[in-house]
């Protein structure tokens, strides 16, 4: 059964530009009366006000310095399912989970799949989560069979993995994500098969249907991927692909500028 909070929450992911569904959900916090739910409500009410100003022209030093450490006084006095996880996560350099707040939600979040399962896939759905990168240096983790991508994500990478094209192409084929504009998968053993299947998933899947942007850089792709992605039914609005740092040669370079026309896949030798 929906609660209040739920409406509130599902309104802000409805709309997630809007200011005003936070708004009235800082008012609801606020009028719980509970110390750590008034000190949320101040944080987004303060935030929303920061980045108004921020639009309007620029800030005096002092004023901005002042509400920086207001807000991060505020971001102690209350756990929005997050700081919990965030300080269960070991601190270490670089850090393995980095995370941006804007009008008072994560706006992004980067972390070691070591440390993606349920617990933060519960929370990213009360967040208006914008980008979204996860990587690991080895292979997946065991217990990482799926990744459940923010439906208001705008950017997702994926990177650093080994052999991690199959969790790649699972994780956009169930993806639920009509904002998706970009997508990152670098260093994770792409190979010419998993485009074949990936430009498949962008055809079928219709949330992805907005995607203009592909990063396929160090990748062991050959021109074999080259000629799938020039043949493949992309966004009208297609405006960027990289494949640099792969196997894919100035004949299949030239087949992707003919194509597409993008300055940075102009081949090293000229057009015949």
């Amino acid at each position: 059964m929906q609660t209040d909070r739920d409406a509130l929450l599902a309104g802000i992911l409805a709309d997630p530009d809007a200011d005003l569904p936070r708004l009235v959900f800082a008012d609801w916090l606020e009028e719980t009366g509970h110390p750590a739910n008034c000190a949320r409500a101040e944080y987004i009410r303060l935030a929303i006000g920061r980045e108004v100003s921020k639009r309007a022209g620029p800030e005096r030093d002092s004023r901005s310095r002042r509400l920086d450490a207001r807000l991060a006084v505020l971001e102690e006095m209350f756990d929005d399912g997050w700081a919990r996880f965030a300080k269960s996560i070991p601190t270490s350099i670089p850090p393995k989970v980095s995370y941006k707040r804007s009008r008072g939600f994560i706006s992004q979040l980067a972390l070691d799949a070591e440390y993606a399962g349920a617990e933060l896939w519960e929370i990213l759905r009360s967040h208006p989560v914008a980008e979204f990168g996860i990587s690991d240096s080895r292979p997946a983790p065991e217990g990482l069979r799926e990744i459940h991508l923010p439906i208001n994500l705008r950017r997702f990478w994926f990177g650093h993995f080994w052999d991690g094209g199959p969790l790649l192409l699972d994780t956009l084929r169930d993806a639920d994500v009509p904002r998706l504009r970009c997508v990152v998968a670098s260093s994770c053993g792409l190979t010419d098969a998993h485009i074949v299947r990936l430009v498949q998933t962008l055809r079928v899947n219709p949330t992805l249907s907005g995607v203009e942007s592909l990063n396929f850089s160090y990748n062991p792709l050959t021109d074999h991927a080259a000629h799938t992605l020039a043949a493949a039914e992309l966004a009208p609005t297609f405006r960027y692909l990289n494949i640099d740092n792969t196997r894919i040669s100035n004949a299949g370079r030239e087949v992707l500028f003919r194509r597409f026309g993008f300055e940075e896949l102009r081949p090293g030798l000229a057009l015949s």
